[in-house]
């Protein structure tokens, strides 16, 4: 709920009167570690081996969680904490460029929980303070101290680091550790000055037009991460665009950057602004979410807003200095195809702010929805193909946006590679050359697509491993192009599932590590046969591969696997 400056200055002064700016109100002080709790297998705490404030601190080691519930109930005199402005904590980082994370609420985790992350780089003892607007929400709810959402005298506990093991574009988050103390309640807060307005766009395309350095940064979920990749690094949209841009303006100042994180929302986008906007603040950010605020079941009103939210507090954090370029948001396959309400809000969020728009949502909605399936890996992740549609429209976009006239080069025709080789396997004369899972991957005569025999995944319950089975090795040549497909039978399923992938080699002999490369997830059709399916286009440097089929160690169920086929296609 926004106050205005009058109704504060009201209320200030009535605080001043009644109760003279007391005391903060201390929520924690640590001389004791009793209550404290970790969650995580890297998680850990002790005593620090200072204390900013009496004699003691708690030092957490992470990733993972450090949490107490301070009480099943308000605490007492918490009523009065409803005038207060916001909290404070004093914090010792470990000097690294990681960043630490508070949260307040109801309880640890889960409903009305809300989180701040600070920087690690100080060693030394300082204190923190924020207003209640700089925590962000964990969920489908509003800031603290608004309508209808958790009031500061709701905060019943305390935890130190995130639910997340994972940042930038899905890499580990490394073990970092910091000490906390004196986490309390403030009367009196410094207000977050109003935002100004985003860098102008024309800007930053003037920095194209005159070939001058240009720094963007792609923020959003798996999708921009690359996740389902052979090779996220050199295969995502990011650095497909960077190499675009780079080629046509002739001129390498082009640096195009993914930090995006898979599983995000777009209210963890919010909360991770000031870590994914440390340092220079960059020339563009282009920003798409959606997919997983979607699969949380939260409203367009809600994802519209959070939106907004979020580019507000980019602007705040990098003083107007970053131009953004919002996403509506793309579809998927299925039953993500349909993303309209999402992308309209973007639209929304866009026309209100005076922001550009890449509209994505129509760009891959063209594609068809009985062809779409063949750009993605799944019903939510882009494969190669996917993510360079992707980057060509936005290299497009921007060189348009722009006004520059420098033709597009035409892609150097590369030779085209001689069909490879067809496989089909039906199991029907054994399964003796492939290598499986031992014990929860068999030969299995209880079912089959086609013949007698199928490949049987019986997982009754999480495993010490992924479960797979891996075709014969068979040779390839750059350019080759193949469809990977398999049928498969979804007796029972309770937990995870199973998919199709590419396991390819830069050697003849299929020996060493493979470049994964995710084809298709079934759907988990219970009781029928399906096909999952997709093409795959061989890279430079594999000289082998093998199919795998791959199902999680967490999964639990039973598959049937028949009629594996490679078709080499050539058109």
């Amino acid at each position: 709920m926004m106050r205005s400056p009058l109704f504060l200055s009201l209320s200030l002064i009535t605080l001043t009167i009644a109760h003279g700016f007391s005391a903060p109100v201390v929520l924690e002080n640590f001389e004791n570690l009793g209550g404290w709790n970790s969650y995580g297998k890297s998680a850990s705490f002790k005593k620090a081996d200072s204390a900013a404030v009496d004699d003691g601190a708690i030092q957490v080691n992470l990733p993972g969680m450090i949490f107490k519930q301070l009480s099943a109930r308000p605490l007492e005199g918490s009523p009065a904490w409803d005038q207060y402005e916001g909290l404070s904590f004093m914090v010792k980082g470990d000097g690294s460029d990681l960043f630490g994370c508070l949260s307040v609420g109801d309880r640890p985790t889960g409903a009305y929980s809300y989180v701040y992350y600070f920087p690690l780089r100080n060693t030394e003892w300082h204190k923190i303070t924020i207003p209640w607007s700089a925590l962000v929400p964990e969920g489908q709810y509003d800031a603290i101290g608004s309508a209808g959402a958790l009031p500061p005298s709701g905060i019943k506990a305390l935890r130190f680091g995130s639910r997340w093991s994972i940042y930038f574009n899905n890499d580990k988050i490394p073990k970092h550790s910091y000490s906390i103390d004196q986490v309390q309640i403030e009367e009196q807060v410094e207000k977050t000055p109003a935002a100004n307005k985003a860098r102008a766009f024309s800007s930053v395309l003037e920095l194209l037009k005159n070939k001058k350095p240009i720094h963007i940064v792609c923020i959003g979920d798996s999708i921009t991460a690359g996740t389902g990749l052979a090779n996220k690094d050199s295969q995502r949209y990011a650095t497909l665009t960077q190499k675009i841009l780079r080629e046509w303006l002739g001129y390498d100042d082009i640096i195009v950057e993914s930090r995006a994180v898979g599983g995000a929302k777009s209210s963890d986008g919010r909360a991770w602004i000031p870590r994914d906007f440390a340092g220079n603040a960059p020339d563009l950010v282009t920003v798409m979410y959606g997919y997983n605020d979607k699969s949380n079941i939260f409203t367009k009103e809600h994802f519209k807003n959070s939106m907004d939210d979020y580019i507000e507090r980019v602007i705040q954090k990098t003083q107007g200095k970053t131009a953004i370029l919002p996403f509506a948001t793309t579809p998927g396959t299925g039953s993500r195809f349909v993303m309209d309400d999402y992308a309209d809000a973007v639209r929304e969020v866009a026309t209100k702010r005076n922001l550009p728009l890449f509209d994505l949502n129509q760009i891959m909605k063209k594609l068809g929805r009985d062809k779409i399936e063949n750009f993605f890996v799944d019903q939510a992740h882009p494969s190669a193909q996917g993510h360079a549609i992707i980057a060509t429209e936005l290299a497009d976009f921007l060189v348009k946006s722009a006004g520059i006239k420098t033709p597009k080069p035409k892609a150097k025709p590369k030779p085209k590679a001689k069909p490879g080789k067809a496989f089909h396997w039906a199991f029907d004369d054994g399964a003796s050359t492939w290598k499986l899972s031992k014990n929860e991957v068999s030969l299995s005569t209880d079912k089959a697509n086609s013949g007698n025999s199928a490949l049987k995944f019986e997982m009754a319950a999480p495993g010490k491993d992924h479960r797979r089975a891996y075709s014969p090795p068979f040779a390839v040549a750059e350019g080759q192009r193949y469809r990977i497909e398999n049928k498969v039978f979804c007796k029972l399923s309770k937990k995870g599932g199973i998919a199709l992938y590419i396991s390819g080699y830069p050697n003849t002999e299929s020996s060493g590590k493979g470049m994964i490369n995710h084809i298709k997830a079934a759907s988990n059709s219970t009781n029928q046969w399906e096909t999952f399916s997709g093409t795959f286009t061989i890279p430079a440097g594999m000289l082998s591969m093998k199919v795998m089929i791959w199902s999680s160690v967490d999964t639990v169920g039973t598959y049937y696997i028949d009629d594996v086929k490679v078709t080499p296609l050539t058109d």
